[in-house]
């Protein structure tokens, strides 16, 4: 008999539905032929582990409960999964938006304020292009700067 007859009967061997001819043909083949040896020893462990799971029973009413979550999911609107997802949302656009506050106002931290014991008049853009001319006038008095000719 080839490899192959006997990697058929194999799965039946471990199932107990050998004949008992087939039995002793299948274990001294095993005993010589090592690709074999391995089938035999992966099929034996493979039904070891079935037979040491057990078999678990589901839940009381488990398929009752899953439909009704299932319809309880489709029934919900739009609004409210919307609504689940702003809540979700909410700390990471806040986050947003106080960066994108904190870029557009970076400018403020680094800018300094003219200091409170200088004068106004020397803010005022006018005044401040004019100033020599002011100073002259408030130290001299009224300037005629026109010339006749």
């Amino acid at each position: 008999m080839s490899c192959n007859k006997f990697k058929i009967l194999l799965s039946a061997y471990i199932d107990g539905e050998v004949t008992k001819e087939e039995e002793k043909k299948l274990l001294g083949h095993i005993k010589v032929c090592p690709a074999c040896s391995r089938e035999f020893e992966n099929l034996r462990k493979i039904k070891n582990l079935f037979l040491l799971m057990e078999q678990k029973k589901p839940i009381e009413f488990f398929e009752t409960r899953l439909f009704a979550r299932m319809k309880e999911r489709e029934s919900k609107s739009g609004l409210q999964v919307f609504g689940q997802l702003v809540k979700k949302l909410t700390p990471a656009i806040l986050i947003l938006f106080l960066l994108i506050l904190g870029i557009l106002n970076i400018g403020r931290f680094f800018h300094k304020e003219p200091n409170g014991s200088v004068s106004t008049l020397l803010t005022d853009q006018k005044i401040e292009d004019d100033f020599d001319k002011t100073l002259l006038e408030i130290y001299y008095g009224e300037l005629n700067l026109e010339r006749e000719v």
